[in-house]
């Protein structure tokens, strides 16, 4: 993609606990990533991420609770979470020392940047 949006990437990997990032589009397209190669396969999290969005807007309208902007989902050892950017999705890898709030925040922060460069 492009040096600024793998830039702003890597500003959000840069944060405590977090272990890569990615852009994905809704149709499971890895449109950039940093994500350490060893670790994480980019391309497997995009095709999965959007089956994740699908059933947390399932659920979400299953309550009338409007558009999906973020979610997180929490694990023993870490967490991921996900914001919304229209035609695609951020998505956050950490460990479970991360604090989920503060990547929230940072995401929100950053959408309408990621937003603007793909």
């Amino acid at each position: 993609m492009s040096a600024p949006l793998k830039k702003l990437l890597t500003d959000l990997t840069r944060l405590d606990g977090v272990k890569g990032a990615l852009v994905v589009s809704k149709d499971g397209m890895v449109l950039d990533a940093v994500v350490p190669a060893k670790d994480i396969d980019a391309e497997d999290l995009g095709a999965s991420v959007t089956q994740a969005v699908a059933v947390a807007e399932k659920i979400g309208g299953s309550f009338d609770l409007g558009n999906l902007s973020m979610f997180s989902v929490e694990y023993d050892d870490g967490m991921i979470v996900i914001g919304d950017l229209g035609d695609n999705f951020v998505m956050v890898i950490a460990d479970k020392n991360a604090m989920v709030g503060m990547l929230r925040n940072e995401i929100r922060k950053m959408k309408g940047k990621i937003k603007a460069l793909v």
